[in-house]
């Protein structure tokens, strides 16, 4: 949700058509019918009466609509008290009567400023770090990015926020005044996402992803995990997200009977009716227990023939590897131990117990013997989800969630190494 399509749903109920409401915000009807229909897709309910529609009648709002309407008001409202085109002191507070229609005017003037909730959100996070660059790090955007978005934000409103210094950043009077309207629309926001007339939102619309699971808080899927709810935190994006880490096979019962929206997941055949993009692939290793590692001449083979093997449970992308790579190798293991859990798997290599194949970033190097096998028996992590799921658009946005994640994480390896 940002100002634009609130601006054109609020008015579209106050100049009650969509001819009416294009032409005064000075854009085509197209634009503002294809905003409002994204808006009602984006909630997962009809926020205007198709009917009355139909009849050519003045566009009336569903209870949800005119829910959202009230709230809009309020939030618009405190939105043009920062570009200075309202007085704070004349916006009646949320928690009091509904205030009056906004004239068309003005949210023009709200519209062709730029201003964005996002924008707000990037401000007043600066202002609770003191830091571009930490402010940043909590948003998961480069620094130089950031910057961009403060500057844009000072061109909008005129006025510098900012006063910049080798420690951080001091906050002007001017953005000292300003901070407080921006605190008001942000909270004006997260009370319509908090709103009793929106619980279906929460309830029907959460972005439910499954994923398998992290052997430890240190691998390369827990740190992806966690980037992730730190992205989609910070960048308020809609609908709020929520993650399962479960086994393989009830990973694609939840995505085909529609429990889970999308998925992490190794997987190697992907059943019909799912989608899927590769995220990494990842290099495959026979890790032991540093007391039990290769000794001289030893191979993977003689290692794997005398050792108790632990793999993963069938059906998972990981049991395959091993199984093709033992079937390959033509390796017969001494003794094998199945479990689901690679934690367990982990500790009981590194007790000694067991060796084990596992991926590049699911074990602590310094804490077991690990030799790599060849690349042919590489395991790619895919982000799965069902090809005719009904918000392909939310999709499209956490894939891209996770692209800008991988990007980011490269940069800093790059970095790291020079």
């Amino acid at each position: 949700m940002e100002l634009p399509a609130l601006i054109y749903f609020t008015s579209l109920i106050n100049e009650g058509s969509a001819a009416s409401a294009a032409s005064a915000l000075g854009v085509s009807a197209s634009t503002l019918n294809h905003s409002v229909s994204a808006l009602e897709q984006a909630m997962a309910t009809s926020l205007l009466s198709r009917s009355a529609l139909r009849r050519g009648s003045k566009t009336i709002t569903t209870a949800h609509g005119e829910s959202l309407y009230r709230s809009a008001l309020h939030l618009l409202g405190w939105s043009l008290a920062l570009i200075g085109e309202d007085s704070r002191a004349s916006i009646v507070p949320p928690e009091e009567a509904t205030p009056h229609p906004l004239p068309t005017r003005r949210l023009r003037a709200l519209l062709d400023s730029g201003l964005t909730l996002r924008m707000i959100g990037y401000f007043l996070s600066v202002c609770e770090t003191g830091r571009i660059a930490a402010a940043a790090q909590r948003l998961s955007l480069t620094q130089p990015t950031l910057s961009r978005q403060i500057r844009k934000l000072e061109t909008i409103l005129g006025r510098t926020l900012f006063l910049r210094s080798p420690h951080g950043v001091t906050l002007t009077a001017e953005a000292e005044s300003l901070r407080q309207g921006c605190q008001q629309v942000d909270r004006t926001y997260r009370q319509i996402m908090r709103d009793e007339n929106f619980s279906y939102f929460r309830e029907f619309r959460t972005l439910k992803l499954a994923s398998m699971m992290p052997t430890s808080s240190d691998s390369s899927l827990t740190v992806l995990l966690a980037n992730l709810v730190r992205l989609w935190r910070h960048r308020r994006y809609q609908p709020p997200l929520t993650i399962s880490t479960i086994a393989a096979p009830q990973m694609v019962e939840g995505l085909l009977d529609g429990r889970f929206d999308a998925g992490l997941s190794d997987l190697i055949d992907i059943p019909l009716g799912l989608d899927c993009a590769e995220l990494e692939k990842s290099a495959i290793f026979l890790v032991s227990s540093r007391s039990h590692g290769l000794r001289a001449n030893q191979t993977p083979q003689m290692v794997l023939a005398s050792c108790l093997l632990a793999v993963p449970a069938l059906g998972t992308g990981l049991r395959r590897i091993t199984d093709r790579y033992l079937d390959q190798e033509g390796i017969a293991p001494s003794a094998i131990f199945e479990t689901q859990s690679l934690s367990l798997i982990l500790r009981l290599v590194e007790d000694g117990t067991c060796c084990a194949i596992l991926p590049a970033g699911s074990f602590r190097s310094h804490a077991v013997h690990a030799v790599p096998l060849p690349d042919r028996y590489r395991m790619t992590t895919r982000l799965i989800w069902k090809e005719d799921h009904r918000n392909l658009a939310i999709i499209d946005r956490l894939r891209a969630g996770l692209a800008e994640i991988q990007v980011e994480s490269a940069s800093v390896g790059r970095k790291s190494v020079a």
